[in-house]
């Protein structure tokens, strides 16, 4: 993958929110290859199974917010999105920008959400990049890169 216009790290809510006003952008699935899986379980269940295996690998959650369209979402919930964004082990979450007119990716970012057919389908992008980006250390890299871990753990059994 490329390497990012911009990267840095943040704790502020405000940055989180500003990224996840960009909707799917905040993942940067426009960008960036999407890994997608199937949970078994339903939404929540998912989500706090995320929650749960993210902190026993040491990335605490920072935050867990609904996103969605209000006035669509009771009659379609697939609209309706449970966003966790993660704390990196060295504290703050990654952000990366592609270029200096687009929104902000959240990089420890999973989407949890119900399907159209009714599974629940959890996403993250991939946040692999050719080379370490200026800023990034190695701890953090690391954080990226356990990331499929914690989903396919929490997955799992």
């Amino acid at each position: 993958m490329k390497n990012p216009f911009r990267f840095w790290m943040t704790g502020g809510a405000a940055m989180i929110l500003t990224a996840l006003s960009g909707g799917a952008r905040a993942l940067g699935v426009e960008d960036r290859h999407v890994h997608t899986r199937v949970s078994r379980y339903s939404v929540e269940e998912t989500v706090s199974r995320i929650e749960a295996t993210a902190l026993r690998h040491g990335l605490p959650v920072m935050a867990r917010l609904h996103q969605g369209h209000p006035a669509r979402a009771p009659r379609d919930p697939s609209e309706r999105r449970l966003i966790i964004v993660l704390e990196s082990s060295q504290g703050g979450t990654p952000v990366s920008m592609d270029d200096d007119t687009g929104p902000p990716a959240l990089l420890l970012s999973v989407v949890v959400r119900r399907g159209v057919g009714g599974d629940t389908e959890v996403w993250y992008a991939d946040s692999a990049f050719e080379q370490c980006p200026d800023g990034m250390t190695p701890e953090v890299q690391n954080d990226l890169a356990d990331l499929p871990r914690v989903v396919d753990e929490a997955l799992a059994a």
